[in-house]
């Protein structure tokens, strides 16, 4: 057992959380719609999480004018050091009508949110990330919350007459905040809700909620960002997994995978499986139904020290569950592999293709791609698995350098669908 736990963690110690661009946009978003159809200035708005936890967040300020309201937000990361703590994020709403002269117009067909990336907001050019090229920046989770959202916020006021609120739906391209039309696309989320079924919300065919989200100082901010690099140009991105930020320390994280390690020896786990998030851990799980729960641990970035730790408990069987990028880091001998620490280097991966017998163009491919996800696809399409065998492999030979004599190292690779790549033992 390890010594006690740093005092870090008590009142005086403890870092803040906040809440991520995600959330900060879901609740604009919902404090715009609701000043709409009230006609009332919330202080704060309660924001949906990914969870089911509704988390308050502060509204700086809404105003309306003709059939749109505009509502802001300042972006409070807690204490985590991020380039967007402090960020204005805005939501401009407008309900759509749908009439007989829209029938058969896709967007206009069903219930919908109508969402647009306003200025500072990015838009994707290149391939590899999970929003696909030509869309805005607002990753997947952001949209689901967006969407909740604001089907709640429907839902709510359902009793509302809304009639004086209608614009036509072949306005959907006019951007309320500038008053001229845009060029840039509309994404078509379905109306959603978790808490219940939509088709309760009686009025939900007759029209469809056009959100632009803004980021004032966006486009300065991304400068400070890895987006230009990859492709994501005019702005930030709007991110966020849980909706909540958790304030990074190293030292605490390193604190919490000891402590973790601890537990597991202490239970006699036969052995430690150090994944590097929650769902890579979700797919090792999977594979490895007969170890209990405190086999697992979470390291995030943190491989040599983890590894160190887990053989200083004892423990002589090491699992790694892990994705492509992290692969591609451990293969090097990073110890830590944090991006803002260790940038990813595709030059290495095109090195490995090049070792088995591929050809130049094909590592030239490689060595130009966008991220690993990106990385991942093309050798998908080429077929040159032996590529990630490889990778695979030099990852668990770095890993079984750091254990030293007598361990036994095992590492899944995983692409991010749960797909198995590559079992090396």
């Amino acid at each position: 057992m390890p010594g006690n736990p740093s005092r870090s963690g008590s009142k005086r110690g403890r870092l803040r959380c906040g809440f991520s661009t995600g959330t900060a946009a879901a609740a604009a978003a919902k404090a715009a719609l609701r000043h709409l159809i009230t006609g009332v200035c919330a202080d704060a708005v309660a924001v949906r999480l990914p969870s089911g936890v509704y988390l308050a967040v502060p509204v700086a300020w809404s105003t309306t004018q003709g059939g749109t309201a505009c509502a802001s937000v300042i972006k409070d990361g807690g204490d985590d050091p991020d380039i967007t703590n402090g960020a204005e994020i805005r939501a401009t709403v407008s309900i759509l009508r749908h009439g007989p002269e829209q029938a058969g117009r896709a967007e206009c067909d069903s219930p919908a949110i109508l969402l647009v990336a306003g200025k500072g907001v990015g838009l994707v050019t290149k391939p590899g990330l999970p929003v696909a090229p030509g869309e805005p920046a607002i990753n997947p989770v952001p949209r689901q919350m967006l969407s909740e959202n604001i089907t709640l916020e429907l839902m709510r006021s359902e009793n509302s007459d809304f009639e004086p609120l209608f614009l036509n739906c072949s306005d959907m391209a006019v951007s309320a905040s500038r008053g001229t039309r845009t060029d840039k696309p509309a994404l078509h989320l379905p109306l959603y809700a978790k808490t219940g079924p939509v088709e309760t919300f009686k009025r939900a065919n007759n029209f469809s909620v056009m959100v632009e989200i803004e980021v004032p100082r966006g486009e300065e901010l991304s400068r400070y960002t890895l987006n230009p690099r990859l492709g994501i140009l005019g702005g930030i991105s709007i991110l966020g997994t849980t909706g909540l930020v958790k304030p990074f320390s190293n030292e605490a994280y390193e604190q919490t995978i000891q402590a973790a390690i601890s537990v597991a020896a202490s239970n006699d786990c036969g052995a430690m499986v150090l994944s590097t998030g929650g769902k890579s851990e979700r797919f090792a799980m999977g594979l490895l139904p007969e170890l209990p729960p405190e086999a697992f641990v979470q390291i995030a970035d943190f491989f040599s020290f983890a590894v160190r730790k887990a053989r200083l408990y004892g423990f002589s069987r090491i699992i790694h569950s892990i994705f492509f990028g992290k692969a591609i880091k451990m293969a090097q001998g990073h110890p830590y592999t944090h991006a803002h620490s260790v940038p990813l280097d595709l030059d290495f991966l095109a090195g490995i293709a090049h070792s088995l017998g591929h050809d130049a163009a094909h590592c030239r491919e490689l060595a130009s791609a966008n991220t690993a996800r990106h990385a991942l696809e093309i050798i998908a399409a080429k077929g040159s698995y032996n590529v990630l065998e490889s990778v695979a492999q030099r990852a668990a030979l770095q890993s079984a350098r750091l254990a030293g004599e007598g361990a036994g190292i095992r590492l899944f690779l995983f692409d991010y669908d749960g797909r198995l790549l590559a079992d090396v033992k």
